[in-house]
């Protein structure tokens, strides 16, 4: 501080801290929401969706699909396996269906929900 100036208010302060950081605050906020946090929702989606793949086992169902299980190499040890792998990769597909729709809702609500909260607000400062 110069020479001679008074120290500032804590009023001027408050001033300040109001339109420096609230005010921009304000306005870098959507900036990061649509891009680095989703970016970020979206890495984490894919991260979960790659994770379920591995967890299922689809891919390594599909490969073994037609391989006999436990070594039976006979016809009704094929057909049974075979029976048997598509069960289990039905039901699996279906746990992985359901899961990664889940995944695409909460993606698309993380980009929906800013703009439904700025549309509530107006809603109920105006009416």
């Amino acid at each position: 501080m110069a020479a001679g100036q008074t120290p500032p208010s804590i009023a001027e302060k408050a001033a300040r801290f109001i339109l420096r950081d609230v005010l921009f605050d304000a306005v870098r906020f959507p900036v990061w929401w649509y891009t680095t946090g989703t970016a970020n929702a979206w890495r984490f989606v894919r991260h979960e969706w790659l994770s379920i793949l591995d967890r299922l086992s689809l891919r390594i169902l599909f490969r073994n699909l037609l391989k006999p299980m436990y070594g039976d190499y006979s016809r009704s040890g094929r057909i049974i396996s075979l029976f048997m792998r598509l069960i289990v990769f039905a039901f699996n597909s279906l746990a992985f269906f359901v899961w990664a729709c889940l995944l695409l809702a909460a993606f698309v609500a993380w980009l929906a929900v800013l703009p439904l909260t700025v549309y509530q607000m107006i809603v109920r400062l105006v009416g």
